[in-house]
């Protein structure tokens, strides 16, 4: 086995600095300064430093009392981020996750790549960390605490790489430090050379036990960690944020959380939720909802990004945030895909879905729309228009409130209209043409190519038309398509005109291209 200890040595401070970029924070444990940022340590502060001399020191200093719910939420969230790597993900409370590797190598080109792509992701969703690697998992979480990047192959090299470490990572030799190297034991190997049955008398079998599980002697099971059944989770600031722009470096890291609970669940989402929440005071405002549609489900951080920056640029915010919140409930399976033996670059289809998206987040999702077939024989009433929610599936034909007309135009749709060509070019109302020897005209006279086709519907809704359709030839305006009314159809219904079908004489309904 190949075990990878992950040591957040930041935890307490990381749960507030992650969501604003560069503030200048210090988490506080009761009256003393527990950890600080980089920026405060700038100013001269420094763990243990009481409160009181750190603000005369750094007056905006941001204090921030320790969470530790919050930290063990935040432990958590990383395991879930992590379980896209292996599913054999461990907490080490309170700011350890092991993670058991050695099946995973293979998918991800090696140990040094899996390890690299570890790092950046969760320096991404806003941790530090130490990282290193070993047969087992305690002899991995020891040498994370020690020594960053430590890497230790084979069991046999357990004994000689954890020798030099200092009894001071070992929880269970900390309370006995003082004794321990008053018989001259200081390092692990110290403590390994020493006579076992005298510390097991003397400091208990707990101490005898983390020696031996992190040399491999001893087993030492461990309890899995399993991602939550949906996603929601909550990040609040250390300052509250009064524009919408400004949310999107915390937005980011949800993001991030979100994308990698996906791939765990070899999942994708297509709807996520973002709320900011506001002060709960007498002027209090409803959480502001931002919700991000995609056109094509996904699990690309950059793809929720670029809808989320649209969003935000149009956003006003009521009152300032201080808490952001993400939540996605509704998921799909993420469908199975195909080697090819030539690598294609994306599909069009997915830079348009890009272009969708980027366009309903900035204008509205109403505001974007497309032309659907509808199950109807009148040119004019064969589509519909609706706003465009999923790129990906072709939307079917509505089905008409005539059953017959539905099947006979799903018939036509299905084989490709048969008869004479239909121009995709159709004038918004016919209009009338004159006709001048018998012949209809359009800019001179017209000659009949190819008709007639005859359309006949729309009794049931109140909208008859009887009509017969010809491809013209003009020759200013080139293909024309045009029909001619029945003579039938005036006497047959004589309010037809009301209707809104034109009666009598010849109209043109499209241009060809």
């Amino acid at each position: 086995m190949l075990w990878v200890a992950v040591h957040c040595h930041r935890l307490a401070l990381d749960v507030f600095e992650r969501g604003l970029e560069q503030p200048l924070i210090a988490v506080c444990d009761r009256q003393q300064l527990l950890q600080v940022t980089a920026a405060a340590a700038a100013l001269g502060l420094r763990p243990g430093m009481k409160r009181a001399t750190a603000l005369a020191l750094a007056p905006a200093l941001i204090l921030a009392e320790r969470n530790p719910a919050a930290e063990r939420d935040a432990l958590e969230q990383i395991a879930t981020w992590t379980l896209q790597f292996s599913p054999c993900v461990s907490l080490q409370p309170p700011d350890g996750i092991l993670i058991e590797i050695e099946p995973s190598l293979r998918l991800f080109g090696g140990e040094q790549r899996l390890l690299d792509r570890l790092r950046q992701g969760i320096g991404q969703l806003g941790f530090a960390l130490c990282m290193a690697s070993a047969p087992t998992a305690s002899g991995a979480w020891l040498m994370a605490r020690w020594r960053d990047g430590a890497s230790i192959t084979h069991e046999s090299q357990l004994h000689a790489q954890l020798a030099p470490l200092p009894l001071l990572q070992m929880d269970s030799a900390a309370p006995h430090l003082q004794t321990l190297a008053g018989i001259g034991a200081r390092t692990f190997g110290d403590l390994a050379r020493l006579p076992r049955a005298g510390l097991a008398r003397r400091f208990g079998k707990t101490l005898l036990a983390e020696l031996d599980t992190a040399l491999g002697r001893l087993p030492e099971p461990r309890r899995w960690f399993e991602a939550p059944p949906r996603f929601d989770v909550r990040l609040e600031l250390p300052s509250q944020v009064e524009h919408a722009e400004a949310l999107l470096f915390a937005a980011r890291r949800l993001l991030l959380q979100l994308c990698g609970w996906l791939t765990a669940r070899h999942a994708v989402a297509q709807h996520a939720v973002i709320t900011g929440e506001h002060d709960s005071d007498r002027h209090a405002h409803a959480a502001t909802r931002i919700e991000l549609r995609l056109s094509q489900p996904s699990r690309d951080p950059e793809r929720l990004l670029g809808v989320l920056r649209e969003r935000l640029a149009v956003t006003r915010l009521p009152a300032p945030v201080h808490t952001l919140r993400l939540s996605c409930e509704r998921i799909s399976p993420l469908a199975g895909t195909h080697g090819e033996l030539f690598p294609v670059p994306a599909s069009g289809t997915e830079a348009l879905g890009r272009l969708v998206e980027r366009l309903q987040a900035r204008l509205g999702r109403e505001q974007v729309q497309r032309l659907v077939l509808a199950a109807d024989h009148r040119p004019e009433a064969a589509y519909r228009i609706e706003p465009l929610s999923h790129l990906a599936q072709p939307a079917s034909p509505a089905r008409s409130a005539n059953p017959a007309a539905h099947d006979a135009a799903a018939g036509d749709h299905a084989r490709g209209l048969p008869g004479i060509p239909r121009p995709l070019w159709l004038l918004q109302h016919p209009v009338p043409l004159h006709e001048r020897n018998d012949r209809p005209w359009w800019q001179g006279p017209l000659t009949l190519l190819a008709g007639p086709e005859r359309i006949e519907g729309g009794w049931w809704d109140g909208h008859l038309v009887q009509r017969d359709y010809f491809v013209a030839e003009s020759e200013t305006a080139g293909w024309l398509w045009i029909y001619r009314t029945r003579a039938s159809e005036a006497a047959a219904s004589g309010d037809a005109s009301r209707n809104g079908e034109p009666t009598g004489g010849w109209f043109l309904q499209g241009v060809f291209g």
